[in-house]
């Protein structure tokens, strides 16, 4: 079986591509759409075009004229404002874009995902309808493609051909390279992550285009809610986060829903990113590892990333200091720094926690200490959890 062929073009200056990362990929081709077109539908069930728009500003015209070269079609804006303009970065998506960054080492783990994927397994992608997939293949094609799409509800896995009431969680949980168990807890943690310098708040572009929210989700069983809530920012949006505060305890539904809402602040990236995670209390970059092979010291183009990165570094940039999440994948579409004024344009997933608890902070609302003993809500609603 013949599989699949995958072609690079490059719309900007294309240093953001260096050679190596450019090898990747079988052909390398014009900027102009027609010919990109032509290539396409010159076998348009093999040949593969990813597309990485690099003008200066944002070019939402040219993302929907890309777009309309067909849905197996796969975008990158890259820009300096992807995790800083939170407008902008949603209207990239809506105009078509499959990611939004400005960090090379996820430009180049999204380049190696889109490539280790070669076509010769006999699934078909339920959104776009392409074929090839080994069930590997698919479980890695179908959150970096399609993760801001809706979801598909009553559906059947082309994989196993069971139907789930949720297809997106299904392929995540059962056709990895590992099965997971889908824990429940009932007991939720958020987190308000205020970045000290400028005042920005961190928000999750969540997935299935349902714009943003705050970084947040289930606790785990053996975790504490604090644990939970750094797991989560993690996962969500990429951010190392440490907890400084309380800003609410809830409990609904004779205690079968709990919610701890906490005040926290970004750890400046330093290094190892993964590393960093797992010392302030996480261990989220160890279960959702991806198989890919772990790039060598000796990889040139992980080489140029770090220089790359190094250089932005020394520049000062707040967004390197504190840097969030822009590869999708099964947890969200990414994150961004937004400020308070920025709240009301932005399409929020729930307006009410967001539009409660960012102005509440910024506006100087009294903070719990991080203290079970000083709040006695939190051991009358978490008897079973610790803080």
């Amino acid at each position: 079986m013949a599989g699949f062929v995958h072609g690079l073009s490059v719309h900007g200056p294309r240093a953001v591509i260096t050679k190596e990362l450019g090898e990747m990929f079988n052909q390398t081709l014009p900027e102009d759409l027609t010919n990109l077109l032509t290539w396409v539908n010159e076998n348009p069930k093999h040949n593969l075009l990813t597309a990485v728009v690099a003008k200066p500003a944002w070019d939402y015209p040219l993302i929907t004229a890309l777009r309309s070269l067909g849905r197996t079609c796969y975008i990158i804006v890259w820009h300096s404002d992807a995790t800083e303009d939170g407008i902008a970065r949603i209207q990239a998506f809506q105009s078509g874009a499959n990611m939004v960054t400005n960090n090379p080492e996820h430009l180049h783990e999204a380049l190696q995902r889109i490539t280790v994927i070669h076509g010769t397994g006999n699934f078909s992608c339920p959104w776009c309808e392409l074929g090839g997939f080994s069930e590997h293949e698919l479980w890695r094609h179908q959150p970096l493609y399609h993760i801001y799409e809706p979801d598909k509800l009553d559906a059947r896995c082309p994989a196993c051909r069971n139907w789930t009431s949720r297809l997106t969680r299904h392929i995540n949980l059962y056709h990895g390279p590992t099965q997971l168990v889908d824990e429940r807890t009932g007991v939720f943690a958020l987190a308000v992550v205020r970045r000290p310098e400028d005042g920005k708040f961190l928000m999750v572009q969540e997935r299935y285009g349902e714009g943003y929210w705050l970084p947040g989700g289930g606790v785990d069983t053996g975790e504490s809610l604090r644990q939970g809530a750094i797991r989560e920012a993690w996962e969500e949006a990429g951010a190392d986060i440490a907890v400084t505060g309380i800003l609410t305890v809830e409990s609904f539904h004779h205690g079968s829903w709990r919610r701890i809402i906490f005040l926290a602040e970004p750890v400046p990236f330093v290094g190892d990113r993964a590393s960093g995670h797992r010392g302030n209390g996480g261990a989220a970059a160890a279960v959702l590892a991806d198989p890919t092979p772990a790039v060598s010291d000796t990889d040139s183009a992980a080489v140029r990333a770090a220089s790359a990165i190094a250089a932005v570094e020394a520049s000062g940039s707040l967004w390197h200091r504190y840097r969030c999440k822009t590869l999708p994948d099964l947890e969200s579409a990414g994150a961004c720094w937004v400020t308070v004024q920025e709240l009301e344009g932005l399409p929020l997933r729930n307006a009410s926690e967001p539009l409660t608890w960012i102005p509440w902070v910024a506006g100087g609302g009294r903070v719990l200490p991080v203290d079970a003993g000083a709040v006695p809500e939190v051991a009358r609603v978490f008897p079973d959890f610790q803080l």
